[in-house]
């Protein structure tokens, strides 16, 4: 291989970039953190949606303009900041990614098992935490197989879980009740923004098709589409769906339940009504899970083949996977789905991954600098009256971020505390040219 350097198959296409980007967003964020936070923005959830596109989409520029400079693995997480901020960005960078990518696979392992609970005429319940512990076996597995079992499984679930959250969209419209719709929101304009701090779990993944672009065919143009497809498709769902979700019942009662659009559809679909929707959860949960476990093994790799990690997790096994990463993502998950609650992971990652927004304005802002070069060549740019769109985004992320709960920062904090202590103590490395 060029350079002695460990590189990854090329495999994938656009249906199969943006179906694993937006398999990473629309999985418990829509059918679980959607419930949670209803209990502050209430009736107003689908704005509080609204309100978390905005910085998403602006992020999704910068990473779009990134990428058109560095299409490698790695990229938008770690590679990006690493070689525009500076190296101890980038694996800061990596490192928080990581952790953002670990949480949501522990979530939407115990999404499923919650909505396996809700299945009408289920009279023994699963136990939640064993459930999700299996759950993230059997992917660990699927994904041992290799890019090519995965993109196959995925592009399955994305597409039956599209079609299904349109099809709940489309038969709840005549149910709606305009008493319902204008129901005021518990805490105000406070609640919908902490709502949209929190939808930010939901919309998160979004920019993460960077992170597949060594193993992307035609990466520029892949990514390019990838991104901009799973903004916009995840972005319509989101909002229409939570607009008749609290236009259908009252959004107490769909704040309060563990399966909410379970819940939605029961009031006028029936048993099978019911059932199918579930049908749909399950779908989306584990697309979100089975992306989250494939690209949060690939940010370990990246990481460690720039030398800053054990090179042990630059391993390869036969079937062209990261194994060892693979791993270690996994036993994570595991810790987190038995030590930590909904909320308090979703904050964790919501924390995470606006950090890591942050360090990717500020990539495009240093750029012209830093890259001078590179940055000249790159199709796509966001310099001049453009630049507004990073720091727009950085005061955007800055704001939102503040909005996480007290333990979700100290803990986030402390992640970073741990990254920068490894990083300094061992695995600090030359970098890696590109």
């Amino acid at each position: 291989m060029a350079n002695g350097k460990k590189h990854l198959r090329q495999e994938l296409g656009i249906l199969s970039v943006t179906s694993i980007t937006a398999g990473i967003v629309i999985g418990a964020g829509v059918f679980i953190i959607t419930g949670i936070a209803a209990k502050y923005a209430g009736a107003y959830t689908y704005v509080s949606y609204a309100i978390g596109a905005v910085p998403v989409l602006l992020v999704g520029l910068s990473t779009i303009m990134l990428n058109l400079m560095y299409p490698v693995e790695g990229g938008e997480s770690y590679v990006y900041p690493t070689r525009v901020v500076s190296h101890y960005a980038g694996f800061l960078s990596g490192w928080a990614m990581w952790m953002a990518l670990i949480g949501p696979v522990a979530i939407t392992a115990k999404a499923f098992i919650m909505y396996v609970n809700a299945l009408p005429g289920l009279e023994t319940k699963l136990n939640i935490v064993a459930g999700a512990v299996i759950v993230t076996v059997v992917f660990f597995i699927i994904n041992w197989l290799g890019i090519r079992t995965v993109k196959v499984i995925q592009n399955i679930l994305f597409l039956f879980m599209v079609a299904g959250l349109a099809i709940y969209i489309i038969l709840s419209l005549p149910h709606l009740n305009a008493e319902y719709i204008s129901m005021a929101a518990p805490k105000g304009f406070s609640g919908i923004w902490k709502g949209a701090s929190l939808l930010i779990f939901a919309y998160a993944g979004l920019t993460l098709a960077a992170d597949l672009g060594e193993e992307a065919k035609n990466p520029a143009r892949t990514i390019t589409w990838g991104v901009s497809l799973g903004i916009v498709v995840p972005a319509i769902l989101y909002v229409a769906s939570a607009f008749v979700s609290t236009g259908v019942i009252p959004w107490t009662d769909f704040a309060g339940s563990d399966a909410p659009y379970a819940t939605v559809a029961g009031k006028y679909m029936g048993t099978f009504g019911v059932t199918f929707v579930i049908l749909v959860a399950w779908a989306a949960i584990l697309s979100s899970h089975n992306a989250e476990q494939t690209v949060g093994t690939r940010i370990l790799f990246g990481t460690s083949r720039d030398k800053i990690l054990p090179k042990a997790f630059t391993v390869i096994n036969k079937f062209g996977v990261p194994s060892n990463a693979l791993i270690l993502t996994a036993a994570m998950t595991v810790f987190l789905i038995i030590s930590g609650t909904i909320q308090l992971v979703a904050e964790i990652v919501v924390a995470m991954f606006l950090y890591n927004w942050i360090i990717t304005h500020v990539a495009v802002l240093m750029a012209p600098k830093t890259q001078s070069e590179l940055f000249e060549k790159a199709p796509f740019k966001l310099n001049g009256w453009k630049a507004i769109v990073p720091v727009a985004g950085i005061i955007i992320s800055v704001a939102l971020l503040i909005y996480q709960g007290p333990k979700a920062l100290l803990y986030s904090a402390i992640w970073l505390a741990v990254g920068s202590i490894f990083y300094f103590t061992g695995y600090h490395s030359k970098k890696e040219e590109v």
